[in-house]
Order: C-alpha cells, then structure tokens, then sequence
C-alpha cells in the first residue's frame, strides 16, 4: 500500500507535468502584447512546470525527476509530429481552413522543437543545480534552491527556447525584449508562488513518510 501511494502522487505529479508544458507550446503560438513587449502565451502556464520539477525532485530525487522530463518530453514530440503529419493531409476542398491551420498548428512543430530542447536541457540543469544546493544546505532552505536552481536553468531555457522559436519570426529588439521578459516574468511568477509550493511540498512529504510509518493504511482511491 506504501508504495500505490508513493506511485500514484509520483503518476499525479508526472501528469501535470506532461499537461503544463503541451498546453504551454500549444499557447506559445499566440504572441500577444504587454506594454509593446512582445510575449509568448506560453508564460501564462509554463512556469508550473518548473514548480512541478521541485517537487518531485524534492520528493522523489533526481532521477524521478529527470524521468518526468523524458516523459514530457516524448509526448510534446508526439504531440508536434502529430500537428506536422495531420498538415501534410490533403485538405477537404469545402473546409476551407488549411490557411489557418497552417498559421496556427503549423507554427506548433517550431514551437515544439524549441520547447523540448529547452525544457529538457534547463529541466536537467534545474534538477542537478536543485540536488547540489541540497547537498550543501541540508533538508532545509528549500525556497533557496528552488528560486537558486530555477535562476540557473531559466537562462538556458529562455536563450533556447526563444531562440529556435522566434529568431527570425519577430524584429530582434522585439525578440530581446521577449526573451528578457520571459526569464523575468518566469521567476516573479515562481518567487509569488514559492510559499505554496513549499507548503504543497510539506504535505505530500508528510504524507509520504506517514505512509511509510502506517503501510496498512487505506491508499488513496
């Protein structure tokens, strides 16, 4: 029973995960306007994902962690190649919306692309710099290797990310000030909601050492 528990949080975590960072691409195709600044609608939902990675390397360690991220990773390429074939399909001489497919889903590939080589390479920075600071720390300071790790892995992943996505698609001031504000806007967001998730990563620690100390306990159904 301790360990249905222990897989099913884990499940839990992997697919939220997995939903944040697809949505996220499939949202990043729409460039919207903040102030004249030129943001990816990716930001409104993509920094979970980095809040979902603390967790589970908190809870679980690096490898869970880094597992997560392959299984993100495999189904946002799906996802991509799925949006690319079903483009190649020859269109329905009534339908009439191949043009809108292309303009929206047909930027998705790029997006993907982009996507999943910065999701998983900050992912793994995120997750090696977030164990370094633990090993240094103690069980303690969790806020500081969260917001540490996520500083560390948010560079590469707003420098990849826009780079393959955007280069080109916007002016270069345009892509600079995008790129900029997302790294930026990604750690405000995380740093507002860093007490939750340092109290969501009490609870489930708590409830999975209470699982481990009462293994008869009822699982969660």
């Amino acid at each position: 029973m301790s360990s249905q528990r222990y897989a099913k949080i884990l499940a839990v975590l992997t697919a939220i995960s997995c939903t944040v960072v697809l949505v996220s691409n499939l949202a990043a195709t729409k460039i919207w306007s903040l102030f004249g600044i030129p943001v990816d609608g990716g930001i409104v939902l993509f920094p979970i994902s980095y809040i979902i990675g603390d967790l589970v390397v908190e809870l679980y360690g690096k490898k869970a962690a880094n597992s997560v991220i392959r299984a993100s990773a495999v189904l946002n390429l799906v996802a991509g190649m799925v949006f690319w074939l079903v483009g190649r399909l020859p269109e329905y001489p009534s339908w009439g919306l191949q043009s809108s497919y292309d303009a929206i889903l047909g930027f998705v590939p790029r997006v993907i692309i982009g996507s999943l080589t910065a999701y998983v390479i900050s992912g793994f920075i995120n997750n090696h710099v977030f164990v370094k600071i633990k090993q240094r720390t103690g069980k303690g300071l969790f806020v500081a290797r969260a917001l540490g790790s996520s500083a560390v892995a948010r560079l590469f992943d707003s420098s990849i990310f826009e780079t393959i996505a955007f280069f080109g698609v916007l002016p270069f001031k345009e892509f600079i000030l995008q790129a900029v504000f997302a790294y930026a806007a990604g750690m405000i967001l995380e740093t507002v909601l860093v007490p939750i998730t340092k109290i969501t990563s009490s609870v489930l620690s708590k409830r999975l050492t209470m699982n481990e100390t009462a293994p008869k306990e009822t699982p969660l159904s």
